[in-house]
């Protein structure tokens, strides 16, 4: 029997929806998923323009061997994978993302074109390894800002949009930097690497914008409670302890199990005292008093 009109379907998430009818996408290309792939191209056309002439800049103009680019680019990685640890703890700081991610493409952008008035070896490996250091930095920033903004089932598109304006950025830079040093040279290709790169940093500040405030918590002061402490062992052992000691509160007939008034402990009606305890001097309750068939009881001490 075919379903009627009037028929919904359940799904997952617990929602009624009419049967019949599909759940339209949810969107994901966005303004602030296009402001965020526009800063990911500009930032790599930016710094990929020092990165394909610095070979050129350490032996043709500084006269560095090649050997000083292999150091200086073996400790700028290193530092941009530290710096992308630290980023990831600064990243989960609501307050500090925004500013960690503007931060980060305004500095790499400057520390890159600054190689452009380096005079020495030492200089540039500075300059390289802080550009380097800012670029791990804002990663982590950059994708938590990316997650802000798209709901969670199109997280795949809008990180792969993201990855390929990218690697656009990579083929670009290189491309540009070669038209760049045919017509003013080594150093200014350089310094004009600066444009793209700020021109990144404002596209991340048009998508920070289109991303609602986060909400402050208040500070939650430290309270320590002793009521779950009481209820565990140490508040069993208290009470234990408390039980041994003869009770003032009790009720008339009551006595403790060692208080002095009594012998054994327990209630016993109103005018009425509970009488001593059996006594078991000369006894030896551990032992019974009957032998097994074909063997005669021991009396007194073996």
């Amino acid at each position: 029997m075919s379903p009627s009109p009037s028929d919904s379907v359940a799904p997952a998430g617990g929602e009624t929806v009419p049967a019949g009818t599909a759940s339209a996408p949810a969107a994901w290309f966005i303004p602030g998923v296009r402001g965020i792939g526009a800063a990911s191209f500009l930032a790599d056309l930016g710094h990929e323009i020092p990165t394909a002439l610095l070979p050129s800049l350490l032996t043709s103009t500084l006269g560095a061997p090649a050997a000083a680019l292999g150091v200086i680019e073996g400790i700028a990685d290193g530092l941009a994978g530290a710096a992308r640890l630290a980023g990831g703890a600064l990243a989960d700081d609501l307050r500090r993302r925004r500013a960690v991610a503007v931060g980060g493409y305004s500095s790499t952008a400057v520390l890159s074109a600054l190689l452009g008035i380096a005079g020495a070896v030492w200089q540039v490996g500075v300059l390289r390894g802080a550009a380097w250091a800012a670029r791990g930095l804002r990663v982590p920033a950059r994708n938590a800002l990316l997650a802000d903004i798209v709901p969670a089932g199109t997280y795949g598109r809008a990180y792969g949009f993201e990855r390929m304006m990218d690697n656009l950025g990579a083929v670009g830079g290189p491309l540009l930097a070669l038209l760049l040093v045919s017509a003013l040279g080594v150093r200014t290709a350089i310094l004009l690497s600066v444009i793209p790169g700020l021109l990144a940093a404002l596209a991340i500040v048009y998508a920070i914008r289109q991303i609602a405030r986060p909400t402050v918590r208040t500070h939650q002061p430290v309270r320590i409670k002793l009521r779950p402490v009481l209820r565990g062992d140490l508040g069993r052992s208290g009470r234990a302890s408390q039980a041994r000691r003869p009770s003032s509160t009790s009720p008339p007939g009551c006595w403790s199990p060692l208080s002095p008034s009594s012998s054994w402990g327990g209630c016993a009606p109103a005018g009425r005292r509970p009488g001593p305890a059996p006594s078991l001097r000369g006894r030896r309750p551990w032992r019974s008093s009957r032998a097994p068939a074909g063997r005669r009881p021991t009396t007194g001490s073996n």
